[in-house]
């Protein structure tokens, strides 16, 4: 079993017995405020692959930053190509990186670097040379309030990406995050309310319209959606019950039920996954 972004919503309000508009316009940020409280309160870099992630760039000869990536959250390595053999850089304070190399024109082959913004890597000494990069980092995946679902339309091409477009029907509306013109078909976030098979919709940006032929089913899951689905349902419904302000037993009941979720994950990163039982044996826990 797992969630998609409209099962976990219809699960959300079958247990609150609540429909109510500007309710279910918060559903999003529900899944979104357990998402953010799991990544915070488990150390999923250190036992899950999937959080896991590689990315390639170069430097630039002369400029000691270096782009970090949107999803960024913490590095494993970080390391240069310099004349066809691989050299890991060490990661350090920034005031190490300044003073290491107080004069930004002095180049050389960098072999430190730190986190100084929240767009940029600074390294120490400046590149000499455009170097190839490969960063290796703990990554914040997409949220499971971001899925999408796939509208093919009369005419995709004429729409534009990043651009809300709104059923004539149905009142629903969704944002373009990409498309295909050989296919007419544009990926939309999921809506709040559903389009209508057949109905007209517009663009916000483009004011063009085009009727829609077929509508997807939301089948987008993640990683949590699918591994820890009931720390997924309980934590959302804390933070629904939160936001209505709901009975305090019933808020208490799932944020326990929420508590005991993430204390299981945590004894799966930190007693399972990492451990290799040929060598080191099963894991060990008093008996009480």
């Amino acid at each position: 079993m797992s969630y998609t972004l409209t099962t976990l919503k219809t699960a959300i309000q079958d247990y609150t017995e609540n429909t109510e508009t500007t309710f279910v316009s918060h559903l999003r940020d529900f899944i979104r405020s357990t998402e953010n409280r799991l990544f915070k309160m488990v150390d999923f870099e250190y036992f899950i692959e999937y959080f896991k992630k590689n990315v390639t760039s170069a430097t630039s000869s002369s400029d000691r930053f270096l782009s970090v990536p949107d999803d960024y959250l913490a590095s494993f390595s970080l390391s240069i190509t310099n004349s066809s053999n691989i050299e890991f850089l060490l990661e350090k304070d920034v005031n190490f990186i300044q003073e290491y190399n107080p004069n930004a024109s002095t180049t050389g082959v960098p072999k430190y670097y730190a986190r100084f913004d929240v767009d940029n890597f600074i390294l120490s000494p400046t590149p000499n040379s455009n170097y190839s990069v490969e960063l290796h980092y703990y990554h914040k995946p997409t949220s499971l309030a971001d899925s999408t679902i796939v509208l093919t339309v009369g005419a995709a091409s004429s729409f534009a990406v990043n651009e809300v477009i709104t059923g004539a029907s149905s009142g629903a509306t969704a944002t373009i995050s990409s498309k295909n013109d050989g296919t007419n078909q544009l990926t939309i976030v999921v809506p709040t309310t559903n389009f209508t098979n057949g109905e007209t919709v517009t663009g916000g940006t483009t004011a063009h319209s085009s009727a829609i032929s077929a509508i997807s089913s939301d089948t987008t899951t993640t990683w949590l959606s699918k591994n820890a689905l009931n720390a997924m349902l309980y934590g959302s419904l804390s933070e629904a019950y939160i936001f209505m302000k709901g009975e305090p037993d019933m808020m208490q009941l799932y944020e326990k039920r929420f508590m005991e979720e993430v204390s299981r994950l945590k004894d799966l990163g930190e007693a399972r996954e990492n451990a290799d039982a040929y060598r080191q044996g099963l894991p060990r826990r008093p008996r009480t």
